[in-house]
């Protein structure tokens, strides 16, 4: 049995397939089927249900799932006590895409420039696909969307709070964002991302018909597109918004907020990266002029 049958047996449980296993751990469906027929032969035990389609837990299986999670907590604990030098290790980074558009890039120049042999791995997703990561153990810390449903064991840092905004061409036609969003063509945010959820909230909260022509499941092709006058939005505020060329209101008054923060283990022995990581994430926060709530 090595460590990376158990990563992988993590991932296809969290991921609730061997297929979206897969695809998350970028491996072919085959190939984590023979990693987990090779694990049940180690350890002796029939971990899966195949007989189903797709295969589920055994009662074997849902028992080991807990072993193996504490075999993990172990090797990488062992791991980083191993090390020479603290300011020495790897971080690996899971990020909402809005976020690497935004605050990262600036918060882990500075980390990197601090500690120079800090290694870092970044991989982008959407917030559910990055919790999945992050529980699976294939990410240190996940820079993710506040949810009302954190998973047991972990905590969640608030970096920054942002209203939602309607955002249009300067030519859009509409006194307020109730007339924006219902005299103009619409492009939606993807609604598999959590904040297009958020938005999805907001607009049957406000009552709001919107005549959708695009959805798109990133900020930046978002904006682009009301750029060029092809519709009006709602995205997260954010100072690089507020220019001659657009409009942006308030989703109502007060308008909703999207939290982003850090999630991860406080038990994680990289905890000293991540907190130095949201440490920078603030700062870069307030550089920008980005809402840092006083209660973190």
């Amino acid at each position: 049995m090595d460590v990376k049958s158990l990563y992988t047996f993590i991932a296809v449980v969290d991921h609730g397939s061997f297929a979206q296993a897969a695809e998350a751990l970028e491996l072919s469906a085959s190939a984590i089927s023979v990693q987990m027929r090779g694990l049940e032969a180690d350890v002796d035990l029939r971990l899966f249900d195949r007989s189903r389609r797709p295969p589920v837990l055994t009662q074997e299986g849902r028992e080991f799932i807990d072993r193996a999670r504490e075999v993990i907590k172990i090797w990488e604990d062992l791991s980083e006590s191993l090390r020479r030098d603290s300011n020495a290790g790897k971080l690996r980074i899971g990020a909402v895409h809005t976020a690497v558009s935004t605050l990262l890039p600036a918060a882990l120049r500075r980390l990197r420039e601090s500690h120079p042999r800090l290694e870092m791995r970044l991989t982008t997703g959407l917030a559910h696909d990055l919790e999945a990561s992050l529980r699976a153990g294939l990410i240190d810390v996940a820079l993710t969307t506040g949810t009302t449903a954190l998973a047991p064991g972990f905590i969640f840092n608030t970096i920054s709070a942002q209203r939602l905004v309607v955002v249009a061409h300067a030519s859009a036609q509409g006194a307020d964002f109730r007339e924006l969003l219902q005299n103009n063509p619409y492009v939606r945010f993807s609604r598999q991302a959590r904040v297009g959820e958020m938005v999805e909230r907001a607009l049957e909260h406000n009552g709001i018909q919107v005549q959708t022509v695009m959805e798109v499941d990133t900020q930046d092709g978002v904006l682009a597109l009301v750029a060029a006058g092809l519709g009006v939005s709602v995205v997260p505020d954010h100072p690089k918004l507020h220019s001659p060329q657009l409009r942006v209101m308030p989703l109502g008054d007060p308008a909703p907020l999207r939290r982003l923060g850090l999630m991860f283990d406080p038990a994680t022995p990289r905890r000293r990266f991540c907190d130095l990581l949201c440490t920078e994430l603030r700062r870069e926060a307030q550089a920008v002029g980005m809402h840092v709530p006083v209660a973190v």
